[in-house]
């Protein structure tokens, strides 16, 4: 059977639309014949036809064959454990990261028909992308070419990845990135070179921030000059990541630049304390290197001032101020609490968090002491500001949850310790993890703690080493709490999960 011509499809339309009173149903020699009729229903016999005859025909072409995909590295998962992600991913997100982390371990990789599953997941969620494409392997980019939303594969450097020419040269934007970045783990100066021949002509910001990233795989002194180009790039986005690699580089001019930019406006307040006198407008000079917009018609508000001088404390080397106030950070940190500004206290939690100094985030922990937990102590009043989660993650494991313990104590209660606990990434410590189980089997001794003990289920659930789930009675001893008693026994049925999931792997 034939194609009907392109206008007998468009003469039935045409008819259909003012309808059959006003116009007569158009001949179709090229359709089969149908019955005599009232002319509505002959229409609507021809239009079917064609339908169909439009719906099952095709135009012959020519395709370019799908390369297949490379055979993967590492053996699957078997089916109980692709079962079991198959459950992480529809209703126990949480755990994902941990049953990516237990399958790398164990030298294996996800099921092929779970992968895209998992690219899927990655796009709402930018931590897991380094997680879920070194699960997937190089068939995450593979599969990216055929679903843009995935082309975060490209970001993501595997073991064995090379540098390719053509991928420089005429790739993608995320192909260029991923070639940059294998060429940048092999010859850190060979990929600079190439990325300064390539900037002037980079038109999108997109483009030049994803490809300075890459200048943090073997970062040196010899990428300053670069990033010092970028430090006036037209994106804020572009310039606040030029920043960022700068502040990695403590010998760097920029971080010499920024020691005197302290140097000149950091003083003793008339407590003995430290304070720091403010960034003025006009000072162009610190506000490029600190990638503040420099127009001139900046209000001079007591809100900008805090920020100039809040970016210049965060982005600072530390080691200026126990030059200038203390030897060690803990006499730096002791002025610093009988300091009138106690923005400036946050502030440099957030440098030692930012910077990753475990010496300064030791020293500012340690001022706060039990002031984590307790409801008397201005440090606990403040605490929502000190950005707890950076100066926790610059410390090793054990030290975190040793900094935890030695603040709390059995009268520390769980609405207290509500936001703390949330900042102490896993896995706990075995003494952390004994402290924790007491405290799951203490009755709850007033309402107010319910809403605490919720947060404490469902954090410990997910940081507790699953084994933990054996020593736990079936039912939470005493309080009679419907609510409680449901937090708890879904901590319980997380923990078998999560050994199941163990075994499984």
């Amino acid at each position: 059977m034939t194609t009907p011509p392109p206008d007998t499809w468009d003469r039935l339309v045409s008819a259909a639309l003012v309808g059959t009173g006003r116009r007569a149903v158009p001949d179709t020699p090229d359709l089969p014949d149908t019955p005599a009729d009232v002319p509505a229903r002959v229409l609507l016999d021809r239009v079917a036809l064609a339908a169909v005859r439009r719906d099952a025909g095709y135009t012959p072409c020519t395709r370019t064959p799908v390369e297949p995909d490379a055979e993967p590295e590492r053996p699957e998962v078997g089916a109980a454990a692709d079962q079991r992600l198959s459950e992480v991913l529809a209703s126990r997100p949480e755990l994902l990261p941990e049953w990516l982390r237990l399958a790398a371990e164990a030298g294996l990789s996800p099921a092929r028909a779970s992968a895209p599953a998992l690219l899927d997941r990655g796009v709402g969620d930018s931590g897991l992308r380094p997680a879920i494409v070194a699960a997937i392997g190089p068939r995450a980019r593979w599969l990216a070419r055929y679903k843009p939303a995935w082309s975060y594969a490209h970001a993501v450097l595997l073991p064995g990845d090379r540098y390719r020419e053509r991928d420089w040269t005429h790739g993608t934007p995320p192909e260029r990135r991923h070639a940059l970045a294998a060429l940048r783990a092999t010859d850190p100066a060979a990929a600079r070179a190439l990325l300064a021949q390539a900037w002037p002509g980079l038109r999108q910001a997109d483009q030049r921030r994803h490809l300075l990233e890459t200048l943090a795989t073997g970062l040196g002194a010899d990428d300053e000059p670069l990033l010092d180009l970028a430090l006036d790039d037209r994106s804020a986005t572009v310039r606040g990541q030029a920043l960022a690699l700068l502040t990695r580089l403590p010998d760097s001019g920029h971080a010499h630049r920024l020691r005197g930019y302290v140097r000149e406006l950091a003083r003793t307040d008339e407590r003995g304390g430290v304070a720091v006198d403010p960034v003025l407008p006009d000072r162009y000079d610190i506000l490029r290197d600190l990638t503040l917009v420099v127009t001139g018609r900046e209000p001079d508000t007591a809100a900008t001032r805090a920020e100039r001088v809040s970016t210049l404390v965060t982005h600072a080397p530390l080691d200026v101020w126990t030059d200038l106030f203390g030897p060690t950070p803990d006499q730096v940190v002791a002025r610093l609490e009988r300091s009138d500004e106690t923005r400036l206290r946050e502030t440099f939690a957030g440098a030692a968090g930012l910077q990753g100094d475990a010496a300064w985030a030791r020293a500012l922990l340690r001022a706060i002491g039990t002031g984590l937990v307790d409801p008397r102590s201005h440090h606990y009043r403040n605490r929502g500001a000190l950005q707890l989660a950076g100066l926790f993650a610059a410390l090793a494991p054990d030290e975190r949850c040793r900094v935890l313990l030695d603040a709390v104590d059995d009268d520390t209660t769980l609405l207290a310790l509500d936001p703390v606990i949330r900042t102490v990434p896993g896995p706990w410590s075995p003494e952390l993890s004994d402290w924790a189980v007491r405290r799951l089997l203490r009755p709850l001794k007033r309402r107010s703690d319910l809403s605490g003990f919720r947060v404490f289920c469902s954090v410990a659930a997910e940081h507790l080493p699953p084994e933990v789930h054996t020593a736990l009675p079936d039912h939470p001893p005493g309080g009679g709490d419907t609510a409680a008693e449901e937090s708890y026994l879904r901590l319980r049925d997380t923990l078998r999960f999560r050994h199941d999931m163990t075994r499984e792997l």
